[in-house]
């Protein structure tokens, strides 16, 4: 059992029957972009550009997003539990705020709905992570602000694709026309893509340890925070949308990425269990789609970690690669946490 669903990270099963991302956030507005930080720097735009609030615990590559936009990054800090740990009526006035469903589970959006109440700041919602996860009250993440951003390449096994959720239009928030021309994957997505089935074949094992023998040839470290991504001034590059995300979708569904990472997120959960580990979130609620098993570890305790994972076939990396910004001061919390992941 163990060994099929592991084996699913390296070729995830198919949808069981065609969908459209569109249909899924319908009656919202859906633009599609190359990434999901192209996605962001649309809603920055729409926003109005200058100040966006934005967590210091976010991946550094992402924040290219902000200057391309017209904008500027202002960090708000948060909490053990990924939560702000100060009172919003404190943070400064900016044009929009950021929102992050960290790893699939989903944000209170209740203090970032007062701070929008009192200055006007649109809300952004990165549900990057949180592809069909939901509420309790059952509302896709992604779908509870002014605007949504989805990577729906860090779920499913696509060559790229991001999108745009427009949930609250407004005339003073105005995005420009959609673009007609559809862009093409990397050379390296689409070597990826037609690997996924031979290492699947392989079995997840071997796949990680055929893997591992290739980022060693590279000289890539699993223990490094640093420069595994962009930098926060890398141009954002190409925003053409995806092809993949043009017409319907075969890779995955709702139901089945449910069941599929609900599954690995309990199997993950035991070995964290075993070997005394905490996982950041200290449960799993029941519609939440988990994007990875995340846990909080001393390095001792990550190399036992990354060795037990390992055995499982899966992968172990920190995260995130912080903004420079924020390393140096940044608190304990943000350094100690690891992720399993559950889509290669």
């Amino acid at each position: 059992m163990s060994a099929a669903l592991t084996r699913s990270v390296y070729m995830p099963p198919a949808a069981a029957a065609p969908w459209r991302l569109a249909d899924l956030y319908a009656p919202a507005e859906v633009r599609f972009y190359r990434y999901g930080r192209h996605a962001l720097a649309a809603a920055i735009r729409a926003a109005g550009g200058g100040p966006v609030l934005i967590p210091g615990f976010f991946c550094r590559e992402v924040l290219s997003a902000v200057p391309a936009a017209g904008g500027r990054t202002v960090f708000y800090s948060v909490g053990p539990d990924l939560q702000p740990d100060s009172d919003n009526a404190l943070w400064p006035r900016a044009q929009a705020v950021l929102a992050v469903d960290f790893f699939g589970f989903p944000a209170d959006l209740a203090p970032f709905r007062a701070y929008a109440l009192r200055t006007g700041a649109a809300i952004i919602e990165d549900a990057s992570h949180a592809l069909f996860s939901r509420d309790a009250d059952g509302r896709l993440l992604g779908a509870r602000a002014d605007f949504g951003v989805l990577s729906p390449r860090k779920t499913l096994p696509l060559s790229d694709g991001g999108a745009l959720i427009v949930s609250a239009p407004s005339p003073a928030r105005r995005l420009p026309a959609a673009s007609e021309a559809l862009g093409r994957g990397s050379a390296r997505s689409c070597l990826k893509a037609a690997a996924r089935p031979l290492l699947a074949a392989t079995g997840a094992r071997t796949a990680r340890g055929l893997l591992e023998a290739l980022r060693a040839a590279r000289g890539f470290d699993w223990r490094d925070r640093l420069g595994r991504e962009g930098s926060e001034a890398e141009p954002l590059g190409d925003a053409a949308p995806s092809a993949a995300l043009a017409g319907p979708l075969t890779c995955g569904d709702e139901a089945g990425e449910r069941t599929r990472r609900r599954a690995l997120y309990e199997l993950c959960a035991g070995t964290a269990r075993e070997l005394g580990l905490a996982p950041v979130f200290p449960s799993l609620p029941d519609r939440v789609v988990p994007y990875a098993f995340a846990f909080r570890a001393a390095p001792a305790a990550a190399e036992a970690a990354y060795e037990a994972f390992r055995r499982l076939g899966l992968s172990v990396l920190p995260w995130p690669d912080l903004p420079g910004a924020v390393r140096a001061a940044a608190p304990a919390h943000y350094h100690d946490v690891y992720l399993a992941h559950f889509l290669w």
